[in-house]
């Protein structure tokens, strides 16, 4: 992470038994995600990022050791739109693995950006629809 934290709107602490310690930065921004350690690379995506990857870590073991706020969030001039709602078709499960899927409205990958239907266990972060 870096010596100041004028950029840093929550932090999450997560601990493994095994001794390793995650954080999880929101950024003021409301939509840039840190990742600290674990197996999950910096996003975009605000609180439901979050939210998933706080749900992704306690299912694997991990237990929240603390959050708390560190700054306000930036306010828009404009209000923020919601996102076009979810299409009909969501998998009920994970093809490979049977884990829950999640929305995404603003799925970013190598392969392109746009809606997708994302696995919470095997293909974390992984097209499931095209």
């Amino acid at each position: 992470m870096t010596d100041h934290d004028d950029h840093v709107q929550h932090t999450w602490r997560l601990a493994h038994p095994d001794g390793e310690e995650i954080t999880i930065d929101l950024w003021t921004d409301n939509d840039t995600v840190r990742v600290d350690g674990g197996d999950h690379e910096d996003a975009e995506g605000g609180q439901a990022m979050v939210d998933r990857l706080l749900a992704t870590y306690t299912a694997a073991g991990w237990r929240r050791v603390r959050d708390y706020a560190v700054n306000d969030a930036v306010a828009h001039a404009e209000p923020v739109q919601d996102d076009a709602p979810e299409p009909h078709g969501r998998p009920e499960k994970c093809p490979d693995c049977g884990a829950p899927v999640v929305y995404e409205p603003r799925y970013g990958s190598d392969v392109g950006e746009g809606a997708a239907w994302l696995c919470t266990g095997c293909k974390w972060g992984q097209w499931l629809t095209a």
